[in-house]
């Protein structure tokens, strides 16, 4: 008699920060990710295309959240525990486990920002990078004119490799990026 193999599922991790958390996107989120996401203060380095319609945000926010169940990386919303509400998302994609690395990128509504929330989602986040998908090397870019963001990522132990030119297409042109780096040996809770 033939063995019958049925596939795992794949359960969606769940971070707590403390007041917030790192969860799954839900379609409950799509009229919150798509407010917070539309406002330009928010998207103006974003490097992506912003979605335009409600539809958009919720094409948007599944394919983001099935990159997990593709085994391409992992992206989380982060959500404010008591309300439930999402205020930002954060993730890794773009798996390489030849190159054992992955890209961190991220994104916070306005009225969360310079409150640690997203110092320490990066910290979960590149955590988990480490110890669940055992990568080597976390990257991450950010516009050279998101001073803020640059920041961020050296105060998070990431380092400036240098600037990319032309990198990424963003709103009818072609900008240059910064480009940072957190190898596994630098950081100190593996």
């Amino acid at each position: 008699m033939q063995e019958i193999h049925h596939p795992v599922a794949k359960i969606f991790p769940t971070i707590d920060l403390g007041d917030f958390v790192l969860r799954e996107k839900q379609e409950s989120d799509v009229e919150t990710f798509f407010g917070y996401y539309s406002d330009p203060q928010v998207n103006e380095f974003i490097l992506c295309e912003i979605p335009k319609t409600i539809e958009e945000a919720k094409r948007e926010l599944l394919y983001w959240r099935g990159i997990f169940y593709q085994n391409d990386g992992v992206y989380f919303a982060i959500a404010d525990k008591k309300s439930g509400e999402m205020v930002g998302s954060i993730g890794i994609t773009g798996h390489n486990p030849y190159q054992s690395r992955i890209e961190l990128s991220y994104d916070l509504s306005a009225p969360y920002w310079r409150r640690g929330i997203m110092t320490s989602a990066i910290m979960a986040v590149v955590k988990y990078a480490f110890v669940e998908w055992k990568v080597n090397r976390i990257e991450a870019v950010a516009s050279i004119f998101n001073i803020p963001s640059k920041n961020l990522l050296l105060k998070s132990g990431f380092t400036l490799e240098g600037v990319l030119r032309q990198h990424r297409y963003h709103r009818g042109r072609f900008v240059d990026v910064y480009s940072f780096s957190l190898l596994r040996e630098e950081f100190p809770v593996i």
